[in-house]
């Protein structure tokens, strides 16, 4: 046996021996599914059986981080965007189902060049939050498991579960979650596109709540990843989020990022 060789060699037979006990075990398929289903619909916050009603807040973002960059190689460009960013208001609706509505006022701006930008402003930050609170919905207002009595397939994999079940429109949803109940992965296949998203959650008294998440989407004609971090705050006893620091990547195109805060937080429980 060469020297170069006899290191790889003794690895692989080392890895060959440890084989059997590096195997995770095969899932097994769970018989009672609600077993699984109940306690970990459970250990979410479900903010519709806690009495949410409809979240409104102004949302901000920072447009002095967001153009850093136009700030070093054009200062009086940069001066003239912040003083016309500043007027623009982006009031959000939040209803009882988790659907968000981005309204905001119109800025007067001193040429049709400046008009397209702020345009493309103004839907920017509409679809940014709106795909925001698609994503935060599943997890946060109800839960993101199978209703009770639908069908579905839930498998012990030993350290971990794994639920499957399909959604009108061919739609199918695959998760991964650990022994507690949270969800590590989890993936959904439709006829539109497909997404991965990975979330992290914050243990609260009250239940799991959205903290994060790691998400691609990806369609025939393009694709997206993002890195969400989210700031949460007690507002009449229910978290909800006051803050977001996304990290966006469209196809092969550089990082954006978008930080914002919200203020005039109005939170209405049902009665």
């Amino acid at each position: 046996m060469s020297r170069r060789l006899a290191p790889i060699v003794l690895t692989l037979l080392a890895v060959a021996a440890w084989g059997p006990a590096l195997h995770a075990a095969a899932p097994k398929a769970v018989a009672d599914t609600e077993s699984v289903l109940r306690p970990a619909r459970a250990a979410y916050v479900n903010l519709a059986g806690k009495g949410f009603g409809r979240y409104r807040f102004v949302a901000t973002p920072d447009w002095a981080a967001m153009l850093a960059e136009q700030e070093k190689t054009n200062p009086e460009g940069y001066r003239a965007a912040l003083d016309l960013f500043a007027k623009v208001r982006f009031d959000v609706r939040v209803g009882p189902q988790g659907d968000a509505q981005v309204s905001h006022n119109t800025v007067d701006s001193p040429n049709p060049q400046t008009t397209a930008g702020l345009n493309q402003v103004y839907s920017g930050m509409e679809q940014t939050l709106t795909g925001f609170f698609q994503t935060w919905t599943p997890f946060m207002v109800n839960t993101p498991f199978p209703p009770e009595g639908a069908a579905s397939k839930v498998q012990d994999a030993g350290t971990h579960y794994l639920v499957d079940w399909e959604e009108t429109g061919d739609v199918k949803v695959h998760l991964q979650m650990d022994r507690s109940f949270a969800i590590t992965t989890m993936k959904v296949k439709s006829p539109a596109f497909d997404s991965t998203i990975r979330p992290t959650f914050e243990r609260q008294k009250g239940g799991l709540v959205l903290a994060g998440y790691d998400a691609e989407f990806v369609s025939t004609a393009s694709s997206m990843r993002l890195k969400v971090l989210i700031s949460n705050k007690a507002i009449q006893d229910l978290p909800l989020p006051v803050a977001l620091d996304l990290s966006v990547w469209m196809g092969a195109a550089a990082k954006q990022q978008i930080l914002m805060t919200f203020s005039e937080l109005n939170l209405e429980k049902k009665k």
